[in-house]
């Protein structure tokens, strides 16, 4: 049986990660309801509506130096929306980042759906058109509705608009930098045979 309405708590929350061990402070926003079990026994619940990391300061996400150069920046521009906390400018930045990336890959169609979707005839897999197609709903959304994701929605968008960069560009550089080590270690090496030799 609730005691109480539900009534708005703050929390400043320290938190040290066992990896690192560096230290972060969270103000954490909450709906608290007090519940009263049996005499003098009773349960606090706490339902958390917001969680702003207060220090250090969120550095926005970025794209590797691979992606061309666009496409990095209009990403950096939702990736500072995001770290602000404008979810829905965040969300169109990163639909913004996929319009720029099926523009680079040369994708053909009247809109934005059917470039994405010509995306898997250019050699990208169904799970970056399926990936793309989020990030544009949600942009939409944004956009269309003034519909606002919650941080972690809007977090999965950039998480999975960068795997597709590291698929679509990060990976084929480093196979191309492979290649051209090989390269020039088989030239080194036939350069220091003694001619003559087979």
């Amino acid at each position: 049986m609730s005691n109480t309405e539900p009534s708005t708590a703050k929390f400043l929350m320290s938190l040290r990660c066992h990896w690192c061990n560096a230290e972060s402070v969270f103000l954490r926003l909450g709906a608290m309801e007090v519940h009263q079990l049996s005499g003098a026994r009773y349960t606090v619940s706490i339902a958390t509506r917001e969680l702003e990391q207060l220090w250090p300061k969120r550095t926005p996400r970025e794209l590797a130096p691979e992606a061309p150069e666009t496409i990095r920046e209009v990403f950096s521009e939702g990736a500072l929306a995001e770290a602000a906390g404008a979810f829905r400018l965040a969300g169109i930045g990163y639909r913004a980042t996929v319009e720029q990336i099926v523009k680079e890959r040369g994708a053909a169609g009247k809109n934005l759906y059917e470039r994405i979707t010509a995306l898997k005839d250019l050699g990208a897999s169904q799970e970056i058109v399926d990936a793309f197609h989020e990030a544009r709903f949600v942009g939409n959304d944004a956009a269309h509705e003034a519909l606002a994701y919650s941080a972690e929605e809007i977090a999965d968008i950039a998480e999975l608009i960068d795997e597709a960069v590291l698929v679509l560009y990060v990976q084929p550089a480093q196979r191309t930098q492979m290649a051209a080590q090989r390269a020039a270690r088989r030239t080194s090496q036939k350069q220091a045979k003694p001619s003559g030799g087979a």
